[in-house]
């Protein structure tokens, strides 16, 4: 997997006006029927049309040990930028696109969107399919691929279907990059793919956030249908559908090497493991984790404000805390006229002891790795994530316009979320059609049952990464001495008057060298106190 920073977008812009629906169906070269009895919906079908997204490099996330081969041969290390090599198909026919739109930029017009996007009207034009297939035992589910970005369009003909589909197609395109998000998600990468510093950091951010046991993965997916009803009931059989679909491709993959991966090879492992349930329930918490997260650091904020008064005195040092701190700031500038967003805004009164600040001198942090015999050999520390996953620190944008400002009298919608370059793409494209469901656009590999980021029939949505303070931190007594205990109890604390334990979580990764990592032979122990 290669990775280098950049943005990732997806331009929306919603026209209002009905999409062309040209009759008939997509067609195979030679025209060979359908497989399967599941009805594909012509082009434009229910979509309102005036869509477009773009997300590099490309749909096809699939490099088999031959495509490697090939590359390799063409691009012998060290060599990195070979522009040259031969590439698998579809894995990197966006890039360009999207990439010349910064040469574009100012002055684009509207007849230029096709030149650096990509027209994401539900379904696929007449005689423009690629492949049309089914899985293997399925003939509620049929999927077309398009022949100009090899894009996945599922149409079930059952819910279960369609999920099973989208599992199918995920496997197809991302099934690496799945592999290497779950166990990402236990905070184990390092054991997956090698000890590199980036992976190692990645498990230890992971570990901090979301020190999940395999027990509590499976009791968030078993509690969906106690909490949720008959919501959650339906959300476990869509991913229990979606998790099949992935397995059947893995069942394909093992017999037929050129749908394996290569990377397997490069990190010395045979393939992926069968899929779980709580294989999806981790690589939401990994994905939660890092866009989904905001706050949290009120500790940190006690110590620097008893730092700033202990150098500047009670009075100046509050005021350079508060320079400092992440809070509303009126002099900032906003891009609505006469509108305000209060950000972070104090409360207006405060309940007697609701605030707690330190004993100076006090705060210990918990070590996230116990023992650990990881920096020798790496030799170097964990400075940030620069191995198999490394996220951008950029942020997402959008830009709306209402219809009553707009040329055509529509809204207007161009959103950019950002991930990254990623070959494959943590992304993926997807288009799906199924009871209940129309939607396209793009979705996280390893949860892609759900369009996240796209269009319906006649709307749009994106996303960002949370940015306010939704993570609180609190303070609890410890349990007091009795007679059996002379001292204070670190690890029981007092929860509605009852001495409650501390869970103590450790989770121990082992790493060799492979083709992919030549970090020396370590082993780690992640601690958690929860």
């Amino acid at each position: 997997m290669l990775a280098t920073l950049a943005a990732c977008a997806i331009a929306i812009a919603a026209s209002g006006t009905a999409a062309a629906q040209l009759p008939g169906l997509p067609q195979l070269p030679g025209g060979l029927p359908l497989p399967g009895d599941t009805p594909v919906q012509p082009y434009g079908t229910n979509d309102s049309g005036g869509f477009w997204n773009i997300l590099p490099p490309g749909a096809n996330g699939l490099a088999n040990a031959a495509d490697l081969a090939a590359f390799f041969a063409a691009c012998p290390p060290p060599k990195t930028n070979c522009p040259n090599a031969p590439r698998p198909k579809h894995s990197s026919d966006e890039l360009k696109m999207y990439g010349d739109l910064v040469y574009a930029s100012p002055g684009i017009t509207r007849a230029d969107i096709p030149k650096y996007f990509k027209d994401a009207t539900f379904g696929v034009k007449q005689n423009e399919a690629e492949r049309i297939y089914s899985p293997p035992g399925r003939d509620d589910v049929t999927i077309v691929r398009d022949g100009n970005f090899g894009v996945p369009h599922i149409y079930g003909k059952t819910r279960a279907g369609t999920m099973f589909g989208l599992g199918y197609v995920g496997a197809e395109d991302r099934l690496f990059v799945m592999d290497a998000l779950r166990h990402a998600g236990r905070g184990e990468l390092s054991a997956f793919a090698g000890g590199a510093a980036g992976n190692r950091a990645q498990d230890h951010t992971q570990w901090e956030l979301a020190p999940y046991t395999e027990a509590d993965l499976q009791r968030q997916f078993d509690l969906g249908d106690d909490v949720y009803g008959a919501a959650g009931a339906a959300l476990q059989d869509d991913v229990t559908n979606y998790v099949a679909g992935i397995n059947r491709y893995i069942t394909e993959a093992r017999v037929n090497p050129l749908k394996m991966p290569g990377e397997y090879a490069a990190i010395g492992k045979p393939g992926p493991d069968d899929w779980k349930v709580t294989d999806v329930i981790a690589t939401a918490s990994l994905i939660g984790g890092i866009f989904g997260k905001g706050g949290g650091r009120e500790l940190d904020s006690a110590l620097l404000l008893q730092d700033a008064q202990k150098r500047f005195g009670k009075k100046r040092g509050k005021g350079v805390w508060a320079d400092l701190r992440s809070a509303e700031d009126p002099e900032a500038p906003v891009t609505v006229k006469k509108k305000r967003f209060p950000y972070r805004a104090e409360p207006r009164k405060l309940r007697p002891g609701g605030v707690v600040l330190p004993d100076r001198g006090s705060v210990r942090k918990v070590d996230v790795v116990k023992g650990s015999a990881a920096a020798s050999a790496s030799g170097r520390e964990d400075t940030g994530l620069g191995g198999l996953l490394a996220f951008p620190h950029s942020s997402s944008n959008a830009l709306l316009v209402s219809g009553r400002e707009s040329k055509s009298g529509t809204p207007i919608a161009v959103m950019g979320p950002q991930t990254a370059y990623f070959a494959p793409q943590l992304l993926m494209d997807v288009d799906v059609h199924g009871p209940g469901m129309d939607a396209t656009g793009a979705t996280f590999a390893g949860v892609s049952l759900y369009v996240l980021l796209g269009h319906g029939r006649d709307y749009a949505w994106s996303a960002t990464s949370a940015g306010q303070d939704i993570i609180d931190t609190f303070a609890v007594p410890l349990c007091e001495p009795d007679g059996s205990a002379p001292t204070i109890d670190s690890m029981h604390y007092l929860f509605r008057g009852q001495c409650t334990p501390i869970e103590v979580l450790e989770k121990t990764n082992s790493w060799s060298p492979s083709p992919a990592d030549q970090t020396a032979p370590g082993t780690e122990t992640l601690h958690a106190e929860r």
